[in-house]
């Protein structure tokens, strides 16, 4: 049975509606921010980057300095700004129209030079040229794992030679409790379960879904390999309580033990 809820049009509602909190789902972050609030958001983004890149330098790359960098599922470009101070050219891609339109109102405000912002579809048809670091963090779960397979698949292809790509994703357990898998199924599956469970916890009916979808970290592996990203490091984490893996892939040439 396919999946009746379309993660593309319920991310321009919480593009259009609650964008930061869509990004970062703490309750300082619902609707409009405050100065103090929007600092804290914006330092969350340049720490990430910091340790990311840190982590780089340590296990993968010591003398990596990307000049071409790019960001999927940049929302309102909370990872744009730190990469556009040490990159020359940064590209984010987004699926909502709402949420490019408020990373280009707070790149322009920041004074952020040479990025793009560009609209994705499953094709990546907006984004051109090969990137010396292509990121994504807490997007690929939100996407049905078919689609984001295709879409990682994409997105390693155009890593240039010795660039590195950063994928995050919730990985399956096998240990998930049945009862909220059988409401998740309800959710997505179901004719009207979304809008009878957005009722029942007091929601307006209508309200977006934020999927949650988790996956298979080997297939990942198998993926980034065909793309000529032969050499990995993997790291945890844990957002929200929901276990999840960050994959470091370099796509160069190194000796493959037989």
């Amino acid at each position: 049975m396919p999946i009746i809820n379309n993660s593309d049009k319920d991310w321009e509602r919480f593009g259009k509606s609650d964008p930061y909190f869509a990004v970062l789902t703490a309750p300082e972050f619902h609707g409009r921010l405050s100065d103090s609030e929007r600092a804290k958001f914006f330092a969350s983004g340049k720490e990430h980057i910091d340790a990311i890149l840190s982590i780089i330098h340590q296990r993968l790359d010591a003398s990596f300095a990307p000049a071409r960098a790019l960001d999927f599922g940049c929302g309102v470009g909370r990872l744009v700004l730190p990469l556009a101070e040490r990159c020359h050219e940064v590209t984010g891609v987004d699926v909502s129209h709402s949420m490019l339109a408020e990373a280009r109102r707070n790149c322009d405000a920041a004074g952020a030079k040479g990025v793009q912002l560009v609209l994705s579809d499953d094709n990546l048809s907006a984004v051109s040229g090969a990137f010396d670091f292509i990121h994504t963090y807490i997007v690929l779960q939100h996407i049905p794992v078919s689609r984001g397979e295709s879409l990682v698949r994409k997105l390693a292809a155009k890593l240039a030679p010795n660039g590195i790509g950063v994928f995050h994703v919730p990985y399956s357990t096998g240990r998930q409790r049945l009862t909220p898998r059988i409401l998740y199924w309800l959710r997505m599956k179901v004719p009207g379960g979304h809008w009878a469970l957005n009722l029942a916890r007091g929601r307006s009916m209508y309200a977006p879904v934020m999927q949650m979808n988790e996956y298979s970290v080997t297939r990942l592996f198998d993926i980034l390999w065909d793309e000529g990203c032969s050499e990995m490091h993997v790291r945890f984490s844990d957002h929200g309580g929901v276990r999840g893996v960050l994959i470091f892939a370099r796509k160069t040439a190194v000796p493959v033990f037989i």
